[in-house]
């Protein structure tokens, strides 16, 4: 990513006007943030952390270009100061950062950021654009994928994604997640994922006769073509496929699969394997599609469908039905100290934290620690340098080696959190030395003398609002 991408501006305005606050008061002290998920959606054993490399990218090429800063002075909000600062704004700061592709769970940080206050906060916004929506779907995808096997899946998302950039990240996240390949040509070419494809029901309906359709599509691509076989009546279909495999197979080509996109989808599969087989074509696979999800290809496995792979659009790539995630990016520490927020249902534990990874005997993962940066704990530190003084010092990693990673690593957890219907929670358990600073931060700020001391100082400074 450079500059030129326009990305600097993927950002809300209040990152901005802080900023702009913080300038004018001559608060830049150093301060980490801390990104992470508050919450698993129901039924969710785990997520799939997603976006970081894109992330490291963003926050090492932010750049307000003279473009953004004649648009932020025609706003008529910011000094003139100001906007020269941002002129020359960049990251100077430490990012530390799980591996893409690593399984996480709520509250444990999967970027922490330390640098200049203004430079931290305003990486905010877009960190939390990339990898929340990456995230959803690698996760999403990774359901679909553990309901699947040992079929494959093949993204189809790209007519149901919510406009080009969320088709592009969306193919890329559900790679990581678990996907053989997309059908999105553009995902293929920018991000090297295998591409895979049929063709559409206007094809066959475009010849006098299916066996005609068929022919043509197989004079074009003789090798491995998918048919689809339900247009007019999928047994007829699938007959009509294997005429056509057999004329193949005469010319040493084979066949690669077909394809139903109708109807009882677990009833016909089987009748269509019986057909493939007795008509000696053991070799043709059975792929499906129609508005699939992890929940409905489970259901055909207990039915005893007989499908080889899987084609999943719509419900993939929006992660239908669950709309978004709830990460977050919260102050942690600054020149002051460690920092808490103790809002009701969004308290947040102190201080700049690693997570450690603490596995069983057999290797499978047993639970993770929270703790403090500066302690030193049993277990595999999740957290890795990526950007020191502003500088990447990791190498962004090829897609294939991160979703590599991602499978073996999801193959180590335990079995209970890869059901679709995981009600197991993996347990995240506190050091402690972030409990006693957590403990003692949390009766600091409520104890009633401090509270009582607080409202006097804002009424002596106010003195109206001791009128209310």
């Amino acid at each position: 990513m450079s500059s030129s991408d326009g990305k600097t501006m993927l950002t809300d305005l209040y990152q901005l006007t802080m900023g702009a606050a913080y300038f004018d008061n001559g608060k830049n002290d150093t301060a980490t943030f801390e990104l992470f998920i508050r919450k698993l959606p129901e039924k969710w054993g785990y997520f799939v952390a997603a976006g970081i490399e894109d992330a490291i990218d963003y926050a090492t090429n932010i750049k307000f270009e003279d473009s953004d800063i004649q648009y932020l002075r025609e706003q008529r909000l910011f000094s003139e100061d100001y906007l020269s600062h941002l002129k020359d704004l960049h990251f100077e700061g430490d990012i530390y950062a799980v591996k893409e592709g690593t399984p996480v769970f709520p509250n444990e940080p999967l970027l922490r950021v330390t640098g200049p206050r203004d430079q931290a906060q305003f990486l905010e916004s877009a960190l939390l654009n990339i990898i929340n929506s990456q995230t959803l779907i690698a996760s999403k995808a990774s359901r679909v994928v553990n309901a699947a096997a040992p079929a494959k899946v093949v993204d189809f998302g790209l007519r149901r994604a919510q406009g080009e950039d969320a088709a592009m990240t969306g193919a890329r996240a559900a790679y990581i997640g678990g996907c053989v390949a997309t059908s999105n040509v553009k995902a293929g070419k920018e991000y090297g994922i295998p591409i895979s494809g049929t063709h559409a029901h206007s094809f066959v309906m475009s010849f006098d006769t299916e066996l005609d359709a068929f022919r043509a599509y197989t004079k074009t691509f003789p090798d491995n073509a998918t048919l689809l076989i339900d247009t007019y009546d999928t047994e007829i279909g699938a007959r009509n496929a294997c005429v056509v495999a057999k004329e193949l197979k005469a010319k040493g080509h084979k066949l690669g699969a077909v394809r139903l996109d109708s109807g009882d989808l677990a009833d016909l599969s089987k009748k269509v394997r019986k057909i493939l087989d007795d008509a000696n074509l053991p070799y043709v696979r059975i792929v499906a599609s129609n508005d699939l999800n992890e929940q409905k290809i489970a259901q055909l496995g207990e039915k005893g469908a007989k499908i080889d792979g899987y084609g999943v659009g719509t419900e993939m790539i929006t992660a239908k039905p669950v709309a978004a995630i709830s990460g977050v990016y919260k102050l942690v520490e600054d020149g002051d100290g460690a920092k808490i927020k103790l809002s009701s249902g969004k308290t947040t534990y102190p201080g700049a934290k690693q997570v450690y990874r603490v596995s069983n005997p057999d290797g499978t993962f047993s639970h993770d620690l929270l703790a403090l940066d500066s302690e030193r704990c049993d277990g595999t530190p999740l957290l890795e340098p990526a950007v020191i003084g502003g500088e990447r010092v990791s190498t962004r990693r090829p897609l294939k080696e991160i979703r590599d990673y991602s499978l073996a690593a999801i193959a180590e957890l335990p079995i209970a959190l890869r059901d679709i219907d995981a009600t197991h929670h993996y347990d995240l358990k506190l050091s402690s030395g972030l409990r006693d600073l957590t403990e003692r931060l949390t009766t600091t700020h409520r104890q009633p003398a401090a509270i009582k001391q607080s409202k006097k100082r804002i009424i002596d400074e106010n003195p109206v609002i001791g009128l209310w």
